[in-house]
């Protein structure tokens, strides 16, 4: 949903006449971090200015950071640049004219069908048992072609980082939720959760020895997943976050299989785990490991959804589907620490 007040650059950019190629029809839409437009042939992202993106430079560098991230996910088949917007007095557009001066840098992709992203299939209840033996396939190749290096590894997969992440979302959970709520799920979480980590040190060692810390996607979500016959491709997710893209490769499955799980797909979420597990080679360490892993990404996600429920000017209907989604992710969280091992 919109917010009230739009700038200039956005109204411009909402113009057929800002672009470099001739596009026919332009399409606008507005999330929390992003403005994003639909031209032509061509998908273009624009993030916000906050507290993230004080300036100019630190706007390309999060747009170069993101293409790589494109590229080394997909190589040849999504194409990604980083574009200058530019001002000349009081217009903006992609136009480099005389007096013209950059003020922004937008993200520009190949623009994809939305029908062909995991979310529309799921909603259509249209997702196979092949797409998704696919999706796990390049994830496992994705993830044995980047490991991260051996000082990073150390540094990203020790069992207190994940634990720390864990806290934080507990706390966030907390701040969000009224207190009778959040409490009960807390404490069911909180003594298996310690124990766990207590007690599974070295398995987290023995991960960082097989180079099972990688440089992931972070936030592998439906959306974030187009399909079209034998082709995968990941989109980046809205902000490329290193404290998500390098953990554990089980960072990425437990992500798509708990929304897997929160769409109710039982069926494909065990065809998703088994095929990546068989593809990866890596079924014996990441078994005991999934779960606090997806009572991780299930916490995350429900941090997100009251994160979104408070972020923009939603209708009281849409609020309350962002708090009843959280509360699905938050349950998630309890069924995968009543599995941690002991």
């Amino acid at each position: 949903m919109p917010t009230n007040s739009t700038p200039p650059l956005v109204t411009a950019l909402r113009k057929k006449d800002a672009y470099l190629d001739f596009v026919s029809k332009i399409r606008f839409q507005e999330t929390v971090s992003s403005y994003l437009f639909k031209a032509g042939d061509h998908f273009y992202k624009i993030k916000k200015a906050d507290s993230e993106h004080t300036s100019l430079a630190v706007k390309q560098a999060f747009c170069q950071e993101e293409a790589k991230l494109l590229h080394r996910l997909n190589g040849e088949e999504l194409q990604a640049e980083v574009l200058p917007v530019y001002q000349n007095g009081k217009s903006f557009s992609y136009k480099n004219e005389a007096g013209a001066t950059a003020v922004d840098y937008a993200l520009k992709t190949t623009a994809l069908s939305e029908r062909n992203l995991v979310s529309h299939l799921l909603d259509q209840k249209k997702l196979s048992l092949i797409a998704v033996g696919r999706i796990a396939r390049k994830l496992a190749q994705a993830h044995s072609d980047f490991p991260v290096n051996d000082k990073t590894a150390h540094e990203r997969g020790r069992a207190g980082v994940l634990r720390s992440l864990c806290e934080d979302m507990l706390y966030q959970m907390k701040r969000h939720l009224d207190e009778s709520f959040t409490q009960p799920i807390r404490d069911m979480i909180r003594h298996p959760l310690d124990k766990f980590f207590d007690e599974q040190n070295r398995l987290f060692q023995r991960r960082i020895r097989k180079h099972r810390i990688v440089e992931g996607h972070g936030a592998l979500l439906p959306e974030h997943i187009h399909v079209k016959g034998q082709t995968v491709i990941f989109l980046s997710p809205q902000e490329a976050q290193k404290k998500y893209a390098i953990l554990d490769a089980a960072n990425d499955v437990a992500t798509f299989s708990v929304e897997l799980l929160r769409q109710q797909e039982e069926e494909l979420n065990s065809s998703f785990l088994d095929r990546y597990l068989r593809s990866s080679r890596d079924r014996t360490d990441m078994k005991p490991l999934l779960p606090v892993y997806q009572m991780y990404a299930a916490l995350r996600l429900g941090v997100t959804n009251c994160e979104m429920r408070t972020a923009m000017a939603w209708s009281e209907e849409e609020r309350e589907a962002f708090q009843q989604k959280a509360v699905q992710y938050f349950n998630i969280a309890v069924r995968f620490a009543r599995q941690l091992p002991h």
